[in-house]
């Protein structure tokens, strides 16, 4: 659907995954009638300035929405013109829509050719449909189909004129509305309109977002109209680089909901439901099991989490009622997989079985901080996760990661803010994590050069993740066949060390700590340059600091903060054996204890003992956003530290070593060899 591409539209339309239907539904075909009443239809308008020269020219937007009790309606009018040939590929119908929950209605699809208009859409038996499941490879499939028609005797010139709707109906919902309507960033159109309705009975907050979506509101005999319409119009882009809640630009947000408290009890019942057991369910005898297994609360809650985690695997079926509505726990248990939802109720009933409080927690995994800064909705969410009640302290359960074997590690996630689902309604709760107690990923490389500088040096190297980079890196490997794991550990190792040939390569994990630690051992070309009568090796990591991008093209919020991850916090060590123990060898470069603009702290040691080069080097991030008005200061002094590197310089005198002498006599026998089998032979035919 080409209009998706150009224009911010989000209704009901989930983010959280998995409801788990029983089934897919039959294909569905989309209806052909003309526009709803309450439609406004716009005439075709004039292009956009300087649209000379592109593969399209868009001319309008027009997106009007309807809320009602029953459902909302949205309808899309949107007409562009074809400007070259490379734009004709344009022209092509595709409509997506979930055939469960929304029901799709094309009005027009005709091309416009010197003020004529050309039918295409004719009774709609023309249309394709198709289900196309295009995340399928990511364990992921929403049951959306799309109606598809590529046009025929499209030229350049023509104009494409299309309309549809679309009407969504969520029982889950229970009547509520909301929705953020805008243009894309940069869009550009010879008229953009947003026009949103609602009746008296149905009471709607919204507020403007900055940007070129600036709506008045008018009362009307039915109720409200909400109406933003720009001709000639580009939408500004928003900063570059920002927190997320500076992002959101050229739209207005809409909603029913009058608090977040009104969202969470809207989703109380869907997983209340679902994490009601039955009688006969087998996760009676799973909670037994591990109730006999331990008496501590927290031992049973890791067991428990444990259960989630490995023994159900992670699909998301976003089809059905699949959007909001999370699959029951005895469903998923019998299924052996689910998305976060399904997986949720799956832990909060075992908990419960167990004696321990548990509620589920809506999150966003990105844009919390947007979440915080929004209006109430149900789709302000990409993720759910299990607040564990244990002895008054929280525990953050996530039964989609693996590995989580011990409650005392486990940190509060950076979500910024989380939605407890309640029945009496929750307020968004903080959600900062506690300060790093070690980095969250260490590199450490061991380099043998002691055969000589000209040799390839045997290299062994790990690295060790933390916390949840441990996480994160154990589910990235989790799903690999083992050829493909090796494969993609290699990459990693050449992508972090490009001098380095991986040989052995794998994973283990650290049962004390936690870590899961990826090793290899192999072999590393060193390039050691000569330089003015010298040899001169500069030490991989030990640069600190980058160049720290600071430009924005974005006109909105330029002043907004720079977005930093944190908390972070990563190190390297790096060892060198020496050739001759060393004699003869010397260190250039310091070491650094720096903090630069209280956003990041810099710590380099470098020393060289019994022949052995050691370096090490650690990064931290002190806070989560760099103030725009420090930004210019804080990119030099990182640029400035990115230069200062250290370098391990061989003695002037350096003479090869035994090995490398021996090394330079085989390369000199065999091209010796390989010269003389060159040489002219006998012809055996001519039998000269």
């Amino acid at each position: 659907m080409r209009f998706s591409r150009l224009i911010l539209a989000l209704a009901a339309w989930p983010s959280l995954a998995l409801g788990a239907p029983d089934a897919a539904p039959s294909l569905a075909r989309p209806q052909v009638a003309p526009p709803p009443a309450w439609a406004d239809i716009a005439p075709q308008p004039k292009p956009p300035s300087d649209s000379e020269g592109a593969a399209t020219v868009d001319l309008l937007g027009d997106l009007q929405v309807r809320f009602s009790n029953e459902g909302d309606t949205t309808f899309i009018a949107q007409s562009w013109k074809i400007g070259t040939a490379q734009g004709l590929d344009d022209g092509a119908l595709q409509l997506n829509w979930d055939p469960a929950l929304e029901t799709l209605v094309v009005h027009r699809y005709r091309i416009l050719r010197d003020g004529k208009p050309i039918d295409l859409l004719g009774d709609g038996s023309r249309l394709n449909v198709i289900q196309r499941e295009t995340r399928m490879e990511n364990a992921m499939l929403d049951g959306e189909l799309t109606a598809t028609m590529q046009p025929e005797d499209l030229r350049v010139g023509d104009v494409i004129d299309l309309s549809y709707s679309l009407t969504r109906r969520d029982p889950a919902m229970q009547g509520m509305s909301q929705y953020i309507a805008g243009p894309r960033d940069g869009a550009a159109f010879g008229r953009f309109r947003v026009r949103l309705l609602w009746d008296k009975d149905k009471p709607m907050h919204w507020r403007v977002l900055p940007g070129v979506i600036q709506p008045r509101l008018k009362q009307t005999a039915q109720g409200s109209e909400l109406v933003a319409d720009v001709t000639d119009m580009s939408a500004p882009l928003a900063p570059e680089a920002a927190p997320a809640r500076y992002r959101l630009v050229n739209a207005v947000e809409i909603t029913q909901f009058a608090d977040w408290q009104g969202v969470s009890r809207t989703f109380a019942p869907l997983y209340a439901n679902a994490a009601r057991l039955a009688p006969d369910s087998p996760l009676h005898a799973e909670a037994a099991r591990i109730r006999a297994a331990s008496t501590d609360p927290r031992r049973r809650a890791e067991l428990a989490l444990q259960l989630v985690q490995e023994q159900v695997r992670y699909l998301f079926l976003g089809m059905n009622d699949g959007g909001f509505v999370p699959a029951a726990a005895d469903q998923t248990w019998a299924r052996r997989f689910g998305d976060c939802k399904g997986k949720t109720v799956l832990l909060v009933a075992l908990l419960n079985e167990l004696g321990i409080d548990a509620r589920p927690v809506l999150v966003h995994t990105e844009s919390g901080d947007l979440v915080a800064d929004r209006l109430p909705s149900m789709e302000a969410f990409d993720h759910v996760i299990v607040e564990a009640r244990i002895e008054g302290k929280s525990y953050w359960l996530d039964g989609t990661r693996l590995g989580d074997l011990s409650l005392a590690r486990l940190r509060t996630p950076n979500y910024r803010v989380g939605l407890p689902v309640t029945t009496e309604g929750a307020a968004l709760v903080p959600m900062v994590p506690e300060p790093l107690d070690a980095p969250t990923e260490v590199i450490a490389l061991n380099l043998d050069a002691s055969r000589g500088l000209d040799l390839p040096a045997p290299a062994k190297g790990e690295m060790r993740f933390h916390g949840e980079t441990a996480s994160d890196m154990r589910l990235r490997y989790a799903g690999y066949s083992m050829a493909d794991r090796n494969r993609e550990l290699r990459k990693l190792w050449r992508d972090t060390f490009d001098f380095v040939s991986p040989g052995k390569v794998g994973t283990r994990e650290d049962a004390a700590s936690g870590d899961f630690i990826v090793f290899m051992e192999g072999t590393a070309a060193m390039e050691w340059t000569a330089d003015l009568g010298t040899r001169w090796f500069e030490i991989d990591r030990s640069r600190l600091g980058w160049r720290f991008d600071i430009a924005r093209e974005g006109e909105l919020n330029s002043n907004a903060p720079y977005a930093v991850d944190y908390p972070d916090w990563w190190g390297a060590r790096v060892t060198i054996k020496l050739p001759y123990a060393g004699k003869g060898f010397r260190l250039q470069g310091d070491s650094v204890d720096k903090t630069v603009g209280d956003l990041y702290h810099f710590r380099r040691s470098v020393l060289m003992l019994a022949g052995v080069v050691v370096m090490e080097s650690e990064t931290k991030a002190l806070s989560d956003q760099l103030p725009a008005a420090r930004a210019a200061r804080v990119r030099a002094e990182m640029a400035e530290l990115a230069t200062n590197s250290v370098f391990v310089r061989a003695p002037s005198d350096y003479a090869p070593t035994d090995q490398e002498k021996a090394e330079t006599r085989r390369q000199e026998q065999a091209e010796h060899a390989a010269g003389h089998s060159d040489a002219p032979g006998k012809d055996i035919k001519s039998g000269r």
